[in-house]
């Protein structure tokens, strides 16, 4: 039996030690800081409920679904987002405009002009790129569906997901199952039909796609993990010493030396180097330390609901780069899921900063309002002040998957290989998102063996 520690304690890391317990592994989390989660931290203030990072978890593969059925107590908190998650809006002409939900809607909506919509006809005929170019998120949606399309769709997509530039994102590591769709089914139309019809004729058990949270934030997951794992994970620990030695890995934390087959390091790339670690790792670490994590600041607001004039009947809105805002988008999470605000409020999420406007992502809260409440009242139609406030400053955000990010992933695989035991895990290395997250942690376990 394999004895682990994972040192951090995000998503992956709880993830990870949940996986590992199960299997009746000796596992150990160890975390520096006073509280676990990482970007997963929700703020209850009275009747208003704040995410300070991610909002939701998308449920979208039978291992994330299985994940979330196998933590104890976890079900009975979930929160089910409501149908109008499945709206959303882009911003066209300071419009807040509903993005299409199928063919016919797609050929009437105002948010795209009929030669831009005629240009997506052409996608089917587009050849493939070649292997071994390496293309940009922005460079492929304007050689398959045409400006107008990566202007009003993609572009602002791609700031609410990553709050990055698509012209420096690399397609294949940022967005790979929309590379897949083009290098085995010859484009995205094709690829889209060729999956509905694989969906058709598999018969296994369907996955139930859904959006949730948690009656009390997303926090509730790193806190149902953290109970689940009986005594494993230790937060305020002081680290003095990794080293590998002839026999594994010797760690020693709060002044105890300890014994580990395996060592796992899921803390941000940016921080990988700050480790007590031996320094030839350090100096094969130090790379990692080039991948870009722009600034995000993080803008929870309430309002008296009469005072919005927007129906605020969906997701969330996207603000394209195009339109010369300074937000990347507002979410409606008080119309997603129930006990995020008083009956008669509604409560906002706003973004700003990233990689399109860093200077913007001020950590002054006073600062921050002056810019975005002039874009909320042109946007939503807000017409008062706010009646909750609460702010997030994250001075280094989202990792980036920017061209030529394949060199980093090798790069981590030799270390990995050249330090036989440590593993390197986190959201620069398998996708952002929770579910990625997740999903990686649990398929780790089919090749640590």
């Amino acid at each position: 039996m394999k004895k682990i520690c994972i040192i951090g304690s995000g998503i992956t890391a709880l993830a990870r030690a949940w996986q590992l317990q199960q299997r009746g592994q000796d596992c150990v989390v160890l975390e520096c800081s006073d509280h676990i989660g990482g970007a997963i931290q929700s703020h209850r203030e009275g009747d208003y409920l704040a995410e300070e990072g991610p909002n939701s978890i998308q449920v979208n593969s039978h291992e994330v679904d299985a994940f979330l059925k196998s933590v104890p107590g976890l079900e009975q908190r979930i929160v089910e987002a409501s149908a109008e998650a499945k709206k959303r809006f882009i911003l066209r002409d300071g419009q807040a405009q509903a993005v299409p939900m199928g063919p016919l809607s797609a050929m009437t909506t105002p948010l795209w002009s009929l030669a831009g919509k005629l240009r997506v006809l052409k996608e089917p005929f587009i050849p493939a790129i070649d292997t071994e170019t390496e293309e940009s998120a922005a460079n492929f949606v304007q050689r398959r569906l045409g400006e107008e399309l990566y202007q009003y769709a993609i572009n602002p997509l791609i700031g609410g997901i990553y709050a990055g530039d698509p012209e420096q994102l690399s397609l294949r590591y940022a967005f790979p199952k929309l590379y897949a769709l083009e290098q085995n089914h010859g484009g995205m139309i094709r690829g889209a039909l060729a999956k509905m019809r694989m969906a058709r004729q598999n018969d296994a058990p369907k996955v139930n796609k859904r959006i949730i949270s948690f009656k009390n934030g997303l926090a509730e997951l790193p806190g149902l993990l953290a109970k689940a794992l009986n005594g494993s994970v230790h937060t305020s620990v002081s680290i003095q010493s990794i080293r590998q030695n002839e026999h594994g890995w010797q760690v020693i934390w709060n002044g105890n030396s300890q014994h580990y087959d395996q060592v796992m390091l899921t803390t941000p790339a940016h921080t990988l180097g700050q480790l007590p670690i031996s320094e030839s790792i350090k100096a094969d670490l130090r790379p990692l330390n080039n991948i870009d994590y722009p600034p995000v600041s993080v803008l929870s607001l309430a309002f008296k609901r009469a005072s919005i004039s927007h129906p605020l009947d969906g997701f969330g809105v996207l603000v394209p780069e195009c339109e010369g805002r300074k937000i990347l988008g507002a979410l409606f999470p008080s119309s997603l899921f129930s006990g995020r605000a008083p009956e008669d409020e509604a409560l906002l999420t706003v973004f700003v900063g990233g990689e399109r406007q860093p200077e913007l992502a001020v950590p002054h809260t006073k600062t921050l309002l002056t810019n975005v409440l002039p874009e909320l009242e042109s946007i939503l139609g807000i017409s008062s002040d706010p009646t909750f406030v609460h702010h997030k400053h994250w001075p280094r955000a989202i990792p980036q998957y920017k061209l030529g990010y394949g060199q980093q992933l090798a790069h981590m695989n030799a270390i990995e290989a050249n330090y036989p035991g440590l593993k390197l895990a986190g959201n620069y290395r398998d996708g952002i998102s929770l579910s990625y997250c997740i999903e990686s942690a649990v398929k780790a376990d089919t090749h640590d063996e």
